[in-house]
């Protein structure tokens, strides 16, 4: 049996950045699918179900009616 790597200091943990990152989004006001989307993220982050979490949050970020494409807001 071989002995576990040693390393001399803790791992570094980015889970604020990366968070971040894969779960931000900015609903559009008054919309139903984005509420229905944001409500499908919270439930996906209690439940730690990460990949659906990310992807309501992709969704809402592209959603068709509200998402900002190459500098150009739809």
């Amino acid at each position: 049996m071989t002995t576990p790597a040693k390393y001399p200091q803790p791992p570094v943990e980015l889970a604020g950045a990366v968070e971040a990152f894969l779960y931000d989004c900015a609903p559009a006001d008054g919309c139903g699918v984005c509420t229905a989307l944001i409500a499908e993220l919270e439930a996906a982050k209690r439940t730690k179900k990460w990949s659906k979490a990310y992807e309501a949050a992709a969704e809402v970020r592209n959603h068709a009616g509200h998402a900002t494409q190459a500098g150009k807001a739809s």
